[in-house]
């Protein structure tokens, strides 16, 4: 009898692909799935209509069959090894066409290939030499092709592995592998930490692609070269030694970096780190951390009328995505089923469960990323990022995915609109200029990592026109709050404000906005709470004036991550030039009596004390503390 659990992940595979099923039309080689295009082209959407869940189906078809999915397996399979003669055949309607130089199709065929060598029993074992012999030759058009300086590289490593394990290979495809293989490892930066190249950003793609290709890598090719595959499991032994404290006692993961809409594809390096046996973290936990996560997003609203994946993170929003990303995107989920490469008897699912680091509190500091994650009373976690920030080339993603002071789970973030221009005013400290532009962070460099405080020195601004005011922001937390101190030096007149947490809402009645307009005088605490959730801002230093950013009807664009509605309070200054110091205090949570206001006790330079109704005294010793009144 296979485990409970086992055939858990089973299903609800299936349930995923049973919507995709009715979806197959003979002939085709994509899927009709409703949603923007992407800013690639036509035929890069079709082909990851088809690749994408190509890697659901593969992880669900290696698994041990069963005779209730007969049917279903044959039409699946079938369907895609139709597919992939279609889509590789020039002369048929429906050819994807070759790759290119950068072009998704690179991203899309990688993808495959791992597919194809997942579930090859059913997948590549059943086509003909002369089948096998053209999809190869679709495949190889991406010899010599420019791939983009990032995670990218290891596609490349992956078609050609493929191609020289089934008799394919190029005399010079080693030398390329070796090479692409070389360029990402000199992207390490200590810990099992990836910066993702270009992009500059340490974040949930170090397990959707870094960990995700690496291990898949040695897990598939690694005997031709032992050395580097040991490399790359002892780096996912480290990650996941981090990345265990990513996740909430719900299983739910912070929104965090590009690419959100992936969801569940976050749990990958785990079930792939215990097949290659390099991990010392118990498989109880680890199988409780990745149940946890996918029931939580498969319990979401999450689904287009058809029943797919639909964009957005717990529920459906549109606008989430990036341009990169097509219909079919969120199917990157489907790299979250690697647990299903783990035979039934496998301890991943038969030990007994572990408590998640959640459950049992913790803080956690990470050097290479220079980020920090901690538990927060009520079973959420939180990352603050001192280290990760956006290259100047990838600002068009939106730099606040990465340059709040805070990304929590049961709160998250607000996006801004356009991503390019715009930014988003929660958990954040930002700088307008006379002209109405508005500046957050996406420079950044930590300066101090500790179980108790960051710190980080960055800038508010940008080249064109020179807009700069210099930063260094410190950040100290004790229960639900963070005390943020920014030191700034503004080089042009500009107007500061901090604010809290954006306190999402799915709906808004009188109550609440009428606890939006209070009356407010300056240094005020602003606190509102609604569906067993609050936020609360209490200024502290430099901060002249309150006001509430908010979307409480649909008279203008959803901006909040996980749900239509948002409040966020927020503190400002006059406009003011110069040196100076900002503090402030923010909170967000389920508790009321912890959401009630610190009193400052004494507030010395270098040496604050504070006190609380429930939370008791909190001492805070830094030089970074100005003298308070």
């Amino acid at each position: 009898m296979l485990p409970a659990t086992y055939v858990h992940w089973q299903d609800s595979a299936r349930r995923l692909l049973e919507p995709l099923a009715a979806l197959m039309q003979p002939g085709r080689a994509e899927l009709d799935l409703p949603g923007a295009a992407s800013d690639h082209d036509r035929q890069a959407d079709r082909l990851e209509s088809f690749a994408r869940p190509l890697t659901l189906a593969a992880f669900w078809l290696q698994s041990v069959p069963r005779p209730e999915d007969v049917a279903l397996r044959a039409k699946i399979s079938g369907w895609f090894r139709a597919g992939l003669m279609a889509g590789t055949d020039p002369d048929h309607p429906h050819y994807w066409g070759p790759d290119a130089s950068y072009h998704q199709h690179h991203v899309e065929m990688g993808l495959m290939t791992i597919a194809l060598q997942i579930a090859e029993r059913d997948l590549w074992a059943p086509l003909a030499p002369e089948e096998k012999a053209q999809v190869a030759h679709w495949f190889a058009t991406c010899r010599g092709g420019g791939i983009v300086n990032n995670n990218h590289l290891f596609l490349s490593v992956h078609i050609l592995e493929f191609l020289g394990r089934h008799g394919f290979a190029h005399r010079t495809d080693r030398a390329v592998i070796t090479a692409h293989l070389h360029q990402l490892e000199t992207m390490h930066r200590g810990g099992g930490w990836f910066e993702d190249g270009i992009n500059q950003a340490y974040d949930h793609y170090n397990a959707y692609a870094f960990h995700f290709y690496g291990l898949l890598w040695s897990h598939l090719h690694g005997a031709q070269d032992a050395a580097r595959a040991a490399r790359w499991r002892e780096w996912a032994k480290l990650f996941v030694r981090d990345y265990q404290h990513f996740f909430a006692a719900s299983g739910e993961h912070p929104a965090f970096g590009r690419s959100i809409t992936y969801r569940f594809n976050c749990l990958n390096v785990f079930g792939l780190a215990l097949a290659e046996n390099c991990t010392d973290v118990a498989p109880g936990l680890l199988r409780r951390l990745c149940t946890r996560n996918l029931d939580f997003f498969l319990s979401r609203p999450i689904y287009t009328e058809q029943g797919a994946l639909a964009p957005g993170f717990t529920d459906v929003f549109p606008k989430i995505i990036e341009p990169y990303s097509a219909p079919a995107s969120p199917y990157w989920a489907a790299k979250g089923f690697t647990p299903l490469l783990l035979p039934p008897d496998h301890a991943f699912w038969n030990d007994a469960e572990q408590p998640l680091p959640a459950e049992q509190g913790f803080v956690h500091v990470m050097p290479a990323p220079g980020l920090v994650t901690r538990s927060v009373p009520g079973g959420d976690i939180e990352i603050l990022n001192a280290g990760s920030m956006v290259g100047n080339t990838q600002l068009r993603y939106g730099a606040w995915k990465w340059s709040k002071l805070s990304y929590r789970t049961g709160v998250h973030f607000c996006y801004a609109f356009p991503e390019i221009s715009a930014v988003s005013l929660d958990s954040a400290l930002t700088a307008q200029v006379d002209d109405g532009r508005i500046f957050g962070r996406h420079s950044t460099v930590p300066v101090e990592l500790a179980a108790d405080h960051l710190g980080y020195s960055w800038n508010l601004g940008f080249k064109t026109g020179q807009v700069n005011t210099g930063v260094e922001t410190f950040v100290f937390w004790r229960a639900g709050w963070l005390l943020h101190v920014h030191h700034y030096d503004a080089r042009q007149p500009v107007v500061l404000r901090v604010g809290g947490f954006a306190l999402p809402l799915t709906k808004v009645d009188p109550a609440l906005r009428a606890g939006l307009n209070p009356p407010r005088t300056a240094g005020s605490t602003l606190a509102i709470f609604a569906d067993n959730r609050g936020t609360v801002l209490q200024p502290l230093l430099g901060l002249t004036a309150t006001e509430w950013d908010t979307r409480l009807d649909d008279s203008t664009e959803r901006r909040h991550v996980a749900a239509p509605y948002h409040a966020t309070p927020i503190a400002k200054t006059a406009r003011l030039t110069g040196p100076g110091i900002l503090a402030a205090l923010s909170w967000a949570g389920t508790d009321r009596t912890e959401a009630a206001p610190w009193r400052v006790v004494s507030g010395a330079t270098g040496d604050w004390n504070l006190t609380h109704p429930k939370l008791g005294d909190w001492s805070i010793r830094h030089w970074s503390l100005p003298a308070l009144r």
